[in-house]
């Protein structure tokens, strides 16, 4: 109720702080444009680009998770009941995973330049996930879930499992790795049914959570990179099976393209942005594993889809945010 004046003349109830309003769905800024530094990575180890512009983007997805955790640090210490209702939400609770695949996507970049920080990025993102993936899972277990709110995002906690190996591989962790990978595999074979069947029987997801129908690329692409790290940078057949699983669902957000993306710009467009930069980066792997014109043609296009989406995001994120609209959502 607002509180009033001596005259009785109503006074606004006093807005909450602009930290109070920032979403852990930010993080899928450091997803988007870390993936993007790996992808150009691996497009240097492949095609000879210029190392500079995987460095330059590695550099901002650093500067961009240190000002978001430090951001969110001082939102749990300050806002606690915000955070609290945040992780409470049923929807936007499946970001939280997203701060430490964040974590994991720049120990792959970091791995180049220093070891050690690779080693305690992909440590804390993997313990951090681990957490996030079994309290959430646990939740929609033990409390009825309303499937009129469910979204690709549901993703996040499960498929992020399969985004370990890719970083702990090169780092010397099989067996945990391993672990990871089969509890990811097993589990997105189980939510992609659940979540097609939101997408196909359920009334239409609101304009906000549309852009995570990009998240269903994600996991063949992102099990393409896993499954090539255990085998050394060998496709063999379940490769085979990844990358066309991946290129068809590719083909098919394109043809979603406007229907996912149109209307007023969120933050959550950023889901948008590490799927297909896991592509990118899936399908420069299988290019050096099956050289061809055909896939080095996908690589590249893959590659300029994946840019030019995190560009254009990115530019649209700084004028919402220098409006001050993202720290306006609901």
């Amino acid at each position: 109720m607002a509180d009033t004046t001596l005259s009785g003349a109503a006074v606004p109830a006093a807005e909450k702080p602009k930290l109070a309003h920032m979403s852990v769905a930010m993080f899928g800024m450091v997803m988007g444009v870390g993936g993007l530094a790996n992808a150009w990575a691996k497009a240097h180890e492949v095609f000879g680009l210029p190392l500079v512009v995987s460095q330059g983007l590695l550099v901002l997805a650093v500067l961009l998770f240190v000002v978001l955790a430090v951001a969110h640090l001082a939102k749990l210490l300050l806002c606690f009941e915000d955070v609290k209702e945040e992780f409470a939400h049923p929807v936007r609770s499946s970001f939280f995973p997203a701060i430490s695949v964040a974590a994991i996507v720049l120990s792959i970049g970091l791995r180049h330049y220093s070891l050690p920080a690779a080693h305690v990025m992909w440590c804390a993102g993997a313990a951090m996930h681990f957490v996030f993936a079994m309290t959430l899972i646990r939740r929609w277990i033990t409390h009825p879930q309303d499937e009129n709110v469910l979204t690709p995002a549901w993703f996040i906690p499960v498929v992020g499992n399969i985004l370990v190996p890719v970083g702990g591989v090169p780092l010397g962790y099989i067996e945990v790795s391993w672990f990871f990978f089969s509890v990811g595999l097993m589990l997105w074979l189980s939510f992609f049914t659940i979540v097609l069947h939101r997408v196909l029987f359920v009334p239409a997801m609101g304009q906000r959570s549309m852009p995570t129908l990009f998240i269903l690329l994600a996991p063949p692409s992102i099990g393409l990179s896993a499954y090539m790290a255990f085998t050394g940078g060998q496709a063999g057949a379940m490769g085979d099976i990844f990358y066309c699983l991946a290129l068809f669902i590719a083909f098919l957000l394109a043809s979603l393209w406007r229907h996912a993306a149109h209307g007023s710009f969120f933050m959550s467009w950023w889901a948008m942005t590490f799927p297909v930069c896991g592509w990118a980066g899936a399908s420069l792997a299988y290019y050096s594993a099956r050289p061809s014109t055909a896939t080095a043609v996908v690589a590249a296009v893959a590659l300029g889809i994946a840019s030019l989406i995190v560009l254009g995001i990115g530019v649209r994120t700084a004028c919402h945010i220098y409006s001050g609209d993202a720290f306006r959502e609901d």
